[in-house]
């Protein structure tokens, strides 16, 4: 699975172009489609405000939501010194809930954390 962490979901904002061309096809399988943490959409949305509006305009996306295990769960990534904004996209990641490669602008935030981080480049 392809999980857009925070940096990815403001790089697709700003016009990314390989990141648009992969939201922007209207899949019928939710599996097939990148998935986007719902702290990650937050977190994008703090650092460049009306990104959740234009991510939930967009077909290919799907989202990922922040439960009670989720949060639990996130929550102890962050006490464990994961920052909050990628706690999700790790926890999505690993879990086995999705289970995947997170796309991000800053593949070194992952260091440690067991998650395939690939890089995005700057937009």
């Amino acid at each position: 699975m392809i999980i857009l962490d925070h940096t990815a979901v403001v790089a697709l904002r700003r016009g990314h172009r390989l990141l648009s061309s992969i939201v922007v096809v209207e899949v019928d399988d939710p599996e097939q489609r990148a998935h986007v943490p719902a702290l990650c959409l937050v977190a994008a949305g703090m650092e460049l405000p009306g990104t959740a509006a234009h991510a939930g305009a967009l077909p290919g996306l799907e989202f990922l939501p922040l439960d009670f295990a989720v949060a639990a769960a996130v929550e102890d990534a962050t006490m464990a010194g994961i920052d909050w904004r990628y706690a999700h996209a790790v926890f999505a990641a690993v879990s086995g809930a999705v289970e995947g490669q997170v796309l991000t602008a800053t593949p070194d935030a992952y260091d440690g954390t067991g998650v395939w981080a690939v890089d995005i480049g700057k937009p």
